[in-house]
């Protein structure tokens, strides 16, 4: 019998069918050497190195452009921070994460390797599963909320086009969280998601750059409306100042919500490397992310003022943009309205796509390759991503579940350590040089075997990082009575879980060293080739094969003669 890659589509599926030692052999992946190894764990080969700086620039202020960050501005003011303030809180809190994700980027865009093999050299061969899973999780659950989201302008959308759209009768329990509306749109939702789940991260980045010009012109077109319907800003109406009496108090309000912002943040600081594998150089990464993430400042900026001035105009404020449709269409039901809001929520459900796939369901995809070589490629694991996000009905966690919310609000404590500990390991411990061989070599002969399989430096750090904080996100959901220093560390909670993590693993890596760090004795002398070598010394070029590590004496000579075009063989 022919393999089945010689057969036409409809053979292939007809093949798969016809008994269960067939349906194996169709879903296993041929590039699947071991268990640590296949073509999207591999280092990216040339031709798979697309993003530009231009790319991750668009990336970034797309990604700015969503319905968090505009609802994020208008939520911290209601907690008494003024306009400015507020705004200051959301940029200098970018920059900060600007700053660690273009350092998390580094060993991925020189290496060209994603978060889940990374994690392997810090981690161990078997002790990054742990970390590669959290994050997983996470991606699961809010795919699934951001899919209700783009659910939700979905149902907007057909309410503009048809006036008895929300007289129609809702058969759904209340109890169930959803109106038939909704469940409409978000099934559409998923049925619209689905074709951008095949895909590749190489080629997602035109996604983001219709999306970065397109979103930001509908966002000026909203605000331009709600300025000239109330006739200014009004931006005095949307909160109670603050109390300022007291400068303590006042601080640790400030020092509070710029850690949520950091830890909104928190779980793409740590995946940046499944982005930044596919960078054409490794100074594209660090201008487009550095650039990129600070100018959410103006999205931020745009929800404040739309949200004061129909807030003046209604005497209601509305936090997030589809709640803000609703009730434009509640107030008036004009053709120019229906076609305003119309186009306002299309942009808007693509927005929303986007956001999803970059923060949850590429960084999943990333995930789950690594636990399932043999079977899950990146385009399979953004499929089962979106298949089980959908699955999961998220309007029951959004609103039946506030405890569960809260606990993924604090969620920060447990992220901040694992990325300093991952920037400790390559930067100081390592000084930039991996032995990318043993990354897929899970014997116990491998330098990042460690102790069965798990590098217990890094897990006891992580343990130090996030106990600190904890005390104070117990206390957090209001069941146990914590002190008030208690809950100021927590305020503290992704920053102090980041430089406990980082410290605690730096000094026992010098009293305990770990295999190969008296190697690491010059800073990034060794680069990923191009070419790969099979276990068994035979020379081969492509995805199926382990990377060869040479030699590099000069580094930033090194690195000109590549972005110049030069073949790490010919050099």
């Amino acid at each position: 019998m022919a393999p089945p890659s010689e057969y036409t589509f409809s053979e292939k599926v007809r093949f798969a069918f016809s008994s269960p030692q067939n349906f194996h052999q169709a879903i296993t992946l041929d590039s699947a050497k071991s268990k640590f190894i296949n073509e999207d764990l591999v280092p990216s080969p040339p031709e798979r190195r697309t993003w530009s700086a231009w790319a991750y620039l668009s990336y970034w202020w797309s990604e700015n452009w969503n319905v968090s960050t505009w609802s994020l501005g208008s939520s911290l003011i209601t907690l008494g921070l003024s306009i400015g303030e507020a705004l200051l809180v959301i940029l200098f809190a970018n920059i900060l994460s600007a700053i660690v994700i273009v350092a998390n980027g580094v060993a991925a865009s020189r290496y060209h390797i994603g978060y889940p093999v990374l994690a392997r050299a810090t981690f161990g061969m078997y002790g990054h599963y742990f970390f590669v899973l959290i994050r997983a999780i996470l991606g699961i659950i809010w795919g699934g909320v951001q899919l209700y989201f783009e659910g939700q302008f979905i149902s907007i959308m057909l309410r503009c086009i048809f006036p008895s759209w929300a007289r129609m009768t809702n058969t759904i329990p209340e109890s169930q969280g959803i109106t038939l509306q909704v469940l409409i749109g978000f099934v559409i939702a998923f049925i619209v998601t689905m074709p951008f789940m095949f895909i590749h991260t190489t080629k997602i980045h035109y996604l983001f750059s219709v999306k970065s010009i397109i979103m930001p012109l509908a966002c000026l077109g909203v605000v331009i409306w709600a300025t000239s319907s109330n006739g200014g800003v009004s931006a005095g109406v949307l909160s109670t100042p603050a109390d300022k009496s007291s400068i303590a108090v006042f601080a640790w309000s400030i020092v509070s919500q710029f850690n949520s912002v950091m830890g909104s943040n928190s779980a793409l600081i740590v995946t940046v490397p499944d982005l930044a594998r596919y960078s054409r150089t490794p100074k594209s990464q660090i201008i487009g992310q550095l650039l990129g993430l600070p100018m959410a400042i103006v999205c931020a900026a745009f929800g404040v003022i739309t949200t004061a001035a129909v807030q003046n105009m209604w005497g209601e404020a509305f936090w997030n943009p589809y709640d803000l449709f609703n009730g434009i269409l509640d107030h008036t039901y004009s053709s120019k309205s229906r076609a305003g809001v119309f186009f306002a929520s299309l942009v808007f459900a693509f927005a929303t796509l986007g956001t999803s796939i970059a923060c949850n369901i590429v960084p999943f995809a990333a995930d789950i390759t690594c636990m399932l070589p043999k079977y899950i490629n990146i385009i399979r694991g953004q499929i089962l991503c979106l298949v089980v996000a959908f699955a999961i009905t998220p309007w029951h966690i959004l609103t039946s579940a506030p405890t569960f919310l809260n606990f993924l609000g604090g969620y920060s404590i447990f992220q901040g350590s694992v990325v300093s500990i991952m920037l400790v390991d390559y930067f100081l411990v390592r000084k930039g040089n991996l032995d990318i061989g043993a990354l897929y070599d899970g014997s116990s002969k491998s330098k990042y075997f460690y102790t069965f399989g798990t590098n217990w430096r890094s897990i006891v750090a992580f343990i130090v990082g996030f106990v600190v904080p904890l005390p104070g996100f117990i206390g957090s959901f209001g069941t146990v009575t914590v002190s008030a220093s208690a809950s100021r560390l927590f305020y503290l909670g992704w920053e102090l879980s980041f430089v406990f993590g980082g410290v605690i693993y730096w000094i026992l890596c010098l009293v305990f060293k770990v295999p190969g760090q008296e190697d690491c004795t010059r800073p990034f002398h060794s680069m990923v080739d191009d070419d790969w070598v099979l276990p068994d010394g035979e020379t081969s070029t492509g995805v199926s094969a382990y990377p060869q590590v040479p030699v590099v004496e000069n580094y930033d000579e090194y690195e000109k003669k590549v972005e110049n075009g030069v073949r790490v063989n010919e050099i």
